[in-house]
C-alpha cells in the first residue's frame, strides 16, 4: 500500500468514523492512540495501523 492509498484510507475511516456519529475529536484520539501504540510494537506498519484504526471505531462509537 503506497502513501496515497494509505491517506485514502484513513479518509475512508474518517467518513465512517464521521457516519457512526463520532466527532473530530474522538477520531483523532484513536489515531493518536494507535500512533502511540504501535510505536511500542517491534513490528510497527502502516497496515498494522489501518487495521488497528478500523477495529477501533465502532469500539468508540458504541
Amino acid at each position: 500500500m503506497n502513501f496515497a492509498e494509505q491517506a485514502a484510507e484513513l479518509h475512508r475511516l474518517e467518513a465512517v468514523a464521521l457516519s457512526l456519529s463520532l466527532s473530530d475529536d474522538q477520531y483523532e484520539a484513536i489515531l493518536r492512540d494507535v500512533d502511540a501504540t504501535s510505536k511500542a510494537l517491534p513490528d510497527d506498519t502502516p497496515a498494522w495501523r489501518l487495521a488497528e484504526i478500523r477495529r477501533r471505531i465502532p469500539e468508540a462509537a458504541r
